[in-house]
Order: structure tokens, then sequence, then C-alpha cells
């Protein structure tokens, strides 16, 4: 998906998956398209930057692992650009385990998604993000 196609998403159920994979990215897109989110997928971690600069979303699933760009280097970039986004970082590397504690710890990240995915567990994930996400917004609310 182009940064053109990006500008019609909108955040209320938008979804920025990064890794590059491109068949996981397919698949796992196509599943949250079934579940009612609306998916940016890409395999490029730098396109997928540029499209965070200008656009919203409920949650980024990122790839720890990738060639051009790690994902810990990713989801800092995207806690620079906005600390309170909520993201997940999603791995099959478990040998890591020092980039594995350095990523999780980051502030935005909240959640680990293994590979392979367990689809009951993923809907798990996104129904305490949707809770999580519900929370920030009462307590913005209450704070008016």
């Amino acid at each position: 998906m182009d940064v053109s196609q990006a500008m019609a998403v909108t955040t209320k159920k938008s979804i920025l998956l990064i890794d590059d994979s491109n068949i996981f990215v397919t698949t796992l897109s196509k599943v949250l398209s079934d579940w009612g989110y609306c998916v940016l997928s890409f395999t490029d971690p730098v396109a997928a930057l540029e499209v965070f600069k200008t656009e919203s979303f409920f949650l980024v699933i990122c790839d720890l692992y990738m060639p051009s760009f790690s994902g810990h280097k990713l989801l800092y970039r995207f806690l620079q650009e906005n600390p309170k986004q909520i993201c997940c970082l999603l791995t099959s590397a478990e040998n890591d385990e020092q980039m594995l504690k350095k990523t999780i710890s980051l502030e935005n990240v909240k959640g680990l998604i293994k590979k392979p995915v367990s689809f009951e567990k993923l809907q798990e994930f996104l129904d305490e993000m949707i809770t999580l996400s519900s929370k920030k917004k009462e307590v913005i609310s209450n704070a008016k």
C-alpha cells in the first residue's frame, strides 16, 4: 500500500502492521480485516514510518527482526513521533533475549505476539488493547 492509499484510514479500528514477510502480512491482514479492522500493512519499515507520521492508528503491530530496519529501532521512532501510540511487538525469535527485553521495555510497547500466531490469543490481546484504549479515553474525558 502506498502513502496516497493510506490517507483514507480512520483511527477507530485501524491497525498498522509491519513485517518483512509478504505472506505473513497478507495472511494476518486478511484475518484482521475479517474481524472488522482496517489494516495497513507494510513489508518496508521505512514506508510504514512515513505513513505513521501522517496517520493515526488504534494499534501498531511490528516484527522485531527485519533486514533493513529493526523492529526495536522502528518502535523507538514511533515512540518519538507519538508517545501515546499503542504498539505490539511481533516475533518468532526468542534467542536474542536482550533485544527482546530492550524492545518490550519501550513505553509504547504494550504486548508481545509470538509467531506462529495463535488467532485466539491475538483476539484476546486485541480485546485487551480496546479496553486499554477505552480507559485512556475515559481518563481524558474525566479530566475535562
